[in-house]
């Protein structure tokens, strides 16, 4: 009998042995699977083709078409970011995300303008022609000319004390440019940035 009995355990134990590298194997079986599932990667997103994304982000490369591509200008040219400055004589566009139409075109003269800035608030505004100038104060209901500055120029214009800035542009006479710094409670920014391309565009973000 206590031979049987001593069989029995040896069995018990062997079952156990079994069972207990079962339990330990069976989480890498499982796991294997959702491994292999979780590396691959859809390329292309099914949120391309839904709104507001299916015309407004055009599709990775490779994949079927969304609306994007069609309202998207085939014929803008990129330009590399590379980090070096331009050659002369080459304006900077803007980034493609920042892209619109310019609010005013002036003439240039001689590759250079002159710019107005009018400060019709009541608040200081510092301004600078980036390159060109120094950080500069205008106090409200002020006036200064910049002279002769070289194309492409980007001014920057923010207001002091964070009220709202509305920035408003015409051309008066060639190589000129009338900037109105005007307070605006329905504008969104205390900034302004005013670029002037080499041909005569002006773009404000």
């Amino acid at each position: 009998m206590n031979q049987q009995n001593h069989l029995n355990q040896k069995q018990l134990g062997l079952v156990k042995a079994i069972c207990a590298s079962l339990i330990m194997g069976l989480p890498a079986i499982t796991l294997a699977p959702s491994v292999a599932i979780a590396s691959e990667t859809n390329p292309c997103p099914k949120i391309y083709y839904e709104e507001p994304f299916n015309n407004t982000r055009p599709v990775p490369q490779g994949c079927p078409a969304n609306e994007a591509p069609q309202q998207l200008n085939p014929e803008s040219e990129t330009v590399p970011l590379t980090g070096e400055p331009l050659p002369t004589g080459v304006s900077q566009p803007p980034l493609p995300e920042t892209q619109t139409a310019p609010v005013t075109r002036i003439i240039p003269k001689g590759q250079r303008v002159s710019v107005t800035l009018k400060n019709n608030t009541n608040a200081l505004i510092t301004y600078e022609a980036i390159g060109h100038t120094e950080e500069r104060t205008l106090v409200g209901r002020e006036e200064v000319v910049l002279q002769n500055l070289p194309l492409p120029v980007t001014i920057t214009t923010v207001r002091q004390d964070a009220g709202l800035l509305d920035v408003i542009t015409k051309s008066t006479q060639p190589g000129m440019l009338e900037v109105l710094l005007e307070a605006d409670p329905t504008f969104d920014d205390i900034k302004g940035t005013i670029s002037i391309q080499e041909d005569g565009r002006v773009y404000i973000n």
